[in-house]
C-alpha cells in the first residue's frame, strides 16, 4: 500500500513539473517551436496516462468510500478552479476563454449522465 502511494504522489508531481514547465518555458528561456511541440506532446501523452491509462483497483467497501472522498474532493477543486479562471478573466479581460466554459460545462453534464447511469444500473 505504501508503494501505490509513493506512486501517486510522484506521479502528481511528475504532473505539476511537466505541466509547469510548459506553461512557463516561453517566458522563461524562449524555446523554439520544436521544443514546444515537444513539451506539448510529453504533457498530453503523460496526462492521456495519469486520466485513461492509470487504473485503480477494487477493493473493499472502505477502499472504496476513501475513492469516492477523493472524486468528490477533485470534481469541487476542479469546478472551483475552472469558476475562479471564468471570474478573474471577465474581471480583468471583460470576456472569458470559452474552454474555461466548455470544460465546467462538460464536467457538469458528465456528472449528471454518471449519477444516471449509476441510478439506472445500481
Amino acid at each position: 500500500m505504501k508503494s501505490n502511494k509513493i506512486t501517486e504522489v510522484g506521479t502528481g508531481l511528475l504532473l505539476i513539473i511537466v505541466v509547469g514547465v510548459l506553461t512557463y518555458a516561453h517566458e522563461t528561456w524562449m524555446p523554439n517551436m520544436a521544443t514546444m511541440l515537444a513539451l506539448v506532446l510529453m504533457v498530453a501523452f503523460f496526462g492521456a496516462f495519469a486520466l485513461f491509462v492509470w487504473r485503480e483497483k477494487d477493493g473493499d467497501e472502505r477502499e472504496q468510500l476513501i475513492r469516492f472522498i477523493a472524486s468528490r474532493a477533485a470534481f469541487l477543486a476542479t469546478g472551483g478552479v475552472l469558476l475562479l479562471g471564468i471570474i478573474i478573466e471577465t474581471i480583468v479581460y471583460n470576456r472569458s476563454n470559452s474552454w474555461l466554459g466548455i470544460a465546467l460545462v462538460v464536467m457538469v453534464v458528465a456528472k449528471i449522465i454518471g449519477n444516471a447511469y449509476g441510478q439506472h444500473k445500481y
